[in-house]
């Protein structure tokens, strides 16, 4: 493909245009092997739905086209006063991004979406978008991001019009690929290979194991069960509840019924003698699980530990299938996911631009102040780095 390739490009900014590309993007999102679920028309179209009223959001995807063919989007909104618009001004952003703590449904690793062979051509095409559209928008702020994102190689030309900076932003934790269950728990530090054969054999030893996967017909039950099990583990430890919030539940509500009959959600739930003890929920594909919630009633925690017993499991039927699996975002280098389950790390990043050099001095000093702030709160969504283990249950 010519790196010359003139795109037209096309603004996308109101629902109802956004839900009429739902076949185009799809086709563009199969066809992209770079692509991922937190990208799909599903899983932003959703958020969309849910989120589109607050806090004054602008849609504003672009879309690319070579001759009448989608090649390219970017899926961007603009936020015009939640969170800081004194600091940051109207913000462009990924969709799925930009929720208030309390609703945050915590989409990593969105990107470009991007036909294969056309990278080059829509970074150029883009750069010179943003900037004709430069009056729309005053600062630019993209989180989660994965090394080698398409969206942190736009103005690497030394564009002075666009001032840019990058920040650590924690990790994601994969699990290195085994050909199945038993190479896998192998791999486990020897105290949890010892906890995993225990706690199997209680399992067995006590009663009846069941694993029960949702269906469409009965999601909003499993998952109005997990959120009883998410109260038991959190209510007396942490300053809110995720699943209090009615954007988070509403949101999981409509995307299980969207992905659940492509085989692309997993919401399960471990059964011992019809007594549930804990529940797995994750997305899947392109090969790849997103390990995304889990929780457990504390009252047989400690003898049975069925969250880990569980997700070993998942983990072993994974590598059974040649999948990859991702337990998605961490801020520790060195959290429980690496010493537990022997995932590994890969660094992730914070991408922002900006026309003016001042907005990214108070931006770096907010974001300082804002993190001091928010680790002093206990909050358990994906953003939590502070597990409370089975073992740790009194």
């Amino acid at each position: 493909m010519s790196a010359k390739v003139n795109l037209v490009t096309r603004l996308v900014s109101c629902s109802k245009e956004f839900e009429a590309l739902q076949e185009s993007w799809g086709r563009l999102y199969e066809s992209s092997t770079r692509a991922n679920i937190f990208v799909s028309w599903d899983w932003l179209f959703t958020w969309w739905s849910i989120f589109s009223q607050a806090d004054e959001r602008d849609l504003f995807i672009l879309c690319f086209y070579d001759q009448n063919h989608l090649v390219g989007i970017a899926p961007f909104q603009i936020e015009r006063k939640y969170p800081h618009a004194y600091i940051q001004g109207r913000t462009l952003r990924f969709l799925a991004s930009g929720e208030h703590i309390e609703d945050s449904i915590t989409t990593p690793f969105v990107d470009l979406l991007v036909k294969e062979g056309y990278e080059y051509a829509v970074m150029k095409t883009l750069e010179a978008k943003v900037l004709d559209y430069q009056q729309r928008w005053d600062f630019a702020e993209f989180d989660f991001l994965l090394q080698g994102s398409l969206i942190a190689r736009c103005f690497q030309g030394g564009d002075t019009r666009v001032k840019q900076q990058t920040y650590h932003y924690g990790y994601r934790y994969q699990v290195p690929q085994y050909p199945d269950q038993a190479s896998y728990l192998h791999s486990l530090p020897r105290r949890w290979q010892k906890d995993y054969r225990k706690k199997n054999r209680l399992l067995h030893k006590d009663g009846v194991m069941r694993l029960q996967s949702a269906t469409v017909e009965d999601a909003e039950d499993a998952l109005c069960l997990l959120k009883e099990m998410h109260h038991d583990r959190w209510s007396s430890r942490a300053d809110f509840l995720i699943f209090d919030s009615p954007k988070f539940f509403e949101f999981h509500r409509q995307i299980l019924h969207r992905l659940l009959p492509q085989g692309k959600a997993q919401l399960r739930t471990l059964y011992l003698d019809d007594q549930p003890l804990s529940s797995y929920y994750a997305f899947e594909d392109k090969g790849q699980v997103h390990y995304y919630q889990s929780a457990f009633f504390h009252e047989k925690a400690n003898r049975y530990m069925p969250l880990f017993y569980m997700v070993c499991n998942e983990i072993g039927e994974a590598m059974k299938q040649g999948l990859r699996f991702d337990f998605m975002f961490d801020e520790s280098s060195r959290s429980y996911k690496q010493q537990q389950y022997a995932a590994e790390s890969t660094a992730m990043y914070r991408l922002v631009w900006t026309p003016s050099r001042y907005r990214l001095g108070l931006f770096s000093l907010y974001k300082s102040m804002k993190r001091a702030k928010d680790e002093s709160r206990v909050c358990p969504t994906l953003l939590d780095n502070k597990p409370l283990l089975e073992k740790e249950v009194k």
